[in-house]
C-alpha cells in the first residue's frame, strides 16, 4: 500500500523531513509498513537507496519497518553507498514487530520530536500519524482496517471527530465484549 507514490516522490519528501530535522535538531522517524502482501512498501525501500545516494547531511535519520512480508529484510540489508561523504552518517534501520499493536508502539518510543516548529499534522500522538493521517508519511500506507480514519482525516479537520468517534465506539465495544 504505497498510496501510489514514485519511490522519488517518496523520498523527495522524506528529504524535506530530513531538511526540517535538521533545523530543530532532532532526528526523523521514517516508516515503512510491510504488509503481508509483499511489494507493498518496496517503493519505500527504493526511495531509502535514493534517499542515501543523494544524502550530505549530518542528520541520523532512523527507519522502521514492521509487518509480515520479507520486505524488511531488503530494508535491514541497505547499505550506505560507496559515494557517500564521510561524515554523513548511515540511516539507522529498525525491525519494530510483526503485529501492528507493537509496531505502533514502537514508532512511539523511537520518535523524538518535542520542537514546537516542528509539529505533526493535527497534534496526532505517533502511534496514530501513520493510520489517521497517511499523507505525513508517503511510505507507510493505510492498512484496509484504519481506511474510515484516513477518510475523515482531511486537512480542514471537519469531520475528524467523525473518525474519533468511531475509535471511541470500538473500544468501548471491546471492552464490553472483554467484560461479557
Amino acid at each position: 500500500m504505497n498510496q501510489g507514490l514514485s519511490p522519488r516522490t517518496i523520498a523527495t519528501q522524506w528529504r524535506g523531513t530530513l531538511d526540517l530535522s535538521l533545523e530543530s535538531g532532532e532526528a526523523p522517524v521514517f516508516t515503512i509498513d510491510a504488509t503481508a502482501s509483499g511489494l507493498a512498501g518496496m517503493n519505500a525501500v527504493l526511495a531509502l537507496a535514493l534517499l542515501d545516494a543523494h544524502r550530505n547531511d549530518l542528520a541520523a535519520p532512523r527507519l522502521t519497518v514492521g509487518g509480515t512480508s520479507p520486505l524488511w529484510l531488503a530494508a535491514l540489508w541497505h547499505t550506505r553507498p560507496p559515494n557517500a561523504p564521510l561524515r554523513t552518517l548511515p540511516t539507522v534501520t529498525a525491525y519494530t514487530a510483526p503485529d501492528v499493536a507493537t509496531h505502533l508502539a514502537a514508532l512511539t518510543t523511537w520518535d523524538t520530536q518535542r520542537a514546537a516548529f516542528h509539529r505533526r499534522a493535527h497534534d496526532l500522538p505517533p502511534w496514530a500519524a501513520p493510520a489517521v493521517a497517511p499523507e505525513t508519511n508517503p511510505a507507510a500506507g493505510g492498512r484496509w482496517e484504519t481506511s474510515p480514519l484516513a477518510r475523515f482525516s482531511d486537512a480542514a479537520g471537519s469531520d475528524g471527530w467523525l473518525a474519533w468517534a468511531g475509535v471511541v465506539m470500538a473500544v468501548a465495544l471491546l471492552l464490553i465484549a472483554a467484560l461479557a
